[in-house]
């Protein structure tokens, strides 16, 4: 009796553990997709971190759920992405993945009309309605079903631009290569030729156009796990400047001549984290970019070198409230770019708020951003009743209070520029309102004052961070 005690006192340490391990742990026995009319099986799997038949930690199963949803939303294929896990009764340890996607539609040939400044607020300030430029954008965003973006751009009007891309993600699909290539011929009808007093001076080529620029590029890129990207990038571009353009600016190109040919090449990596790519509200996004414009083939190369980086964090704190802040820094190897090469506050997203309508072509600058948001209105789901279609139908929105406060520092401003921005803190502050919808649309409404007491209403139509 004392000897059947002992072997059963040596067994139940076994026993408990194979019980507490049967349900330490979820198999994956199958994964049933619905709502892909377009999509191809294959693009869905690939954006999950799980395969069918793997087993899987219980304490991360949510965790693959949460990200591997996040995946699929970040593709922009989908309006909707919902996953639902069934256990089966004949063994509880193991579930099958139902996913249900809403797609998007694919298929965009829209009236394209675009102003000829940096943003709304500088074409406002401009008050010429003329410098308008219009046409067809023809945009395939699933072609095949396998996520190809085929792009077809046909512009006129006041600045016209004529190209094409192709963009195929699984280009080698063992190893996760991509490839994207593309041509363009542009002409536009001014240019920017001057910087006075941090505002941007235009010269108008009247009969001619002002620039002309033929570019042809070939972008491969490699993608390593489901949230880093490497791309690089080799552009040609042939582009002629009316001849009136280097004497108005010596330092326009720093070269003789009218015809400039140059090759470009840049790195750039980026790694992405954020629950949401077109409004994120949690999680980080990190991106270093380097660039070299002229290799040296051609006598009218220019010579310019830089590094760029891009790091933002999103963070929910309680409740309707969040966080969300920017830091991006640029340096260059050059004090002298040529102007129309010298890119720096101001432009495209790098430019603190309420400064929409000053520029500082600093080599060289250091950007923080920061919001503070408050939910007015939580993402909801609603149906309109009149569009039976579910991709136009099926619509979600929210709506957001934010305060900001974004500063910046810029230094290695070229000669002969009259700039009274650079080399000093500038800051600007203020409240705003955003309003996000499906298709990645966002409304900004945003009124600040910065450090020189001007204040403004300005709306643009992409996230603040």
């Amino acid at each position: 009796m004392r000897r059947l005690l002992s072997l059963l006192l040596l067994i139940l340490p076994f026993v408990v553990k194979s019980q507490q391990d049967t349900s330490s742990y979820v198999v994956l026995s199958d994964i049933i997709i619905e709502g892909n009319d377009v999509t191809k099986k294959s693009v869905i799997l690939k954006e999950l971190t799980f395969s069918v038949g793997d087993t899987i930690d219980i304490n991360r199963w949510d965790e693959e759920l949460l990200f591997s949803r996040e995946n699929l939303q970040n593709t922009t294929l989908f309006n909707f992405v919902d996953f639902n896990c069934l256990k089966k009764d004949d063994s509880p340890n193991e579930v099958i993945l139902e996913i249900k996607v809403t797609e998007r539609w694919y298929i965009w040939a829209y009236p394209y009309i675009a102003y000829a400044d940096r943003n709304l607020n500088a074409w406002y300030e401009a008050d010429d309605i003329k410098r308008f430029s219009y046409g067809i954008d023809l945009d395939y965003r699933n072609f095949l079903g396998m996520k190809h973006n085929l792009k077809l751009i046909l512009i006129g009007g006041y600045n016209q631009n004529y190209g094409f891309s192709y963009d195929i993600p699984y280009l080698i699909d063992r190893y996760n290569f991509g490839l994207e290539v593309g041509a363009a011929y542009k002409r536009d009808k001014e240019v920017a030729y001057i910087t006075e007093n941090n505002k941007i001076a235009y010269f108008n080529g009247d009969d001619e156009f002002a620039k002309q620029t033929k570019n042809v590029f070939i972008k491969p890129y490699y993608r390593f796990g489901h949230r880093n990207k490497l791309f690089l990038q080799l552009d040609y571009n042939d582009t002629r400047f009316h001849d009136t353009l280097q004497f108005l600016n010596n330092d326009f190109v720093n070269l003789q001549g009218t015809r400039f040919q140059y090759f470009t090449l840049s790195a750039t990596f980026k790694n992405d984290f954020r629950d949401e790519q077109n409004y994120p509200l949690d999680g980080h996004y990190f991106e270093l970019l380097l660039e070299k414009t002229g290799l040296g083939v051609f006598e009218t190369s220019p010579d310019v070198f830089y590094g760029k980086v891009t790091a933002d964090l999103y963070k929910p704190i309680k409740g309707r409230w969040y966080w969300a802040s920017n830091l991006t820094l640029k340096l260059s190897n050059n004090y002298n770019a040529p102007y129309f090469l010298n890119q720096g506050l101001g432009y495209k997203n790098d430019f603190v708020r309420t400064y929409e309508l000053y520029v500082i072509d600093a080599m060289n600058f250091a950007l923080m951003k920061n919001n503070l948001k408050f939910a007015l209105l939580n993402p909801v789901t609603r149906y309109l009743s009149l569009i039976k279609n579910e991709r136009f139908g099926k619509i979600h929105f929210a709506l957001y209070a934010n305060i900001f406060f974004d500063c910046a520092y810029s230094w290695r401003i070229p000669e002969n520029q009259s700039s009274f921005l650079d080399n000093k803190f500038i800051f600007g502050t203020g409240v705003g309102i955003d309003f996000v919808t499906y298709y990645d649309k966002v409304l900004r409404l945003e009124y600040g004052i910065n450090d020189m007491g001007e204040t403004g209403l300005f709306i643009h139509f992409v996230a603040p961070i």
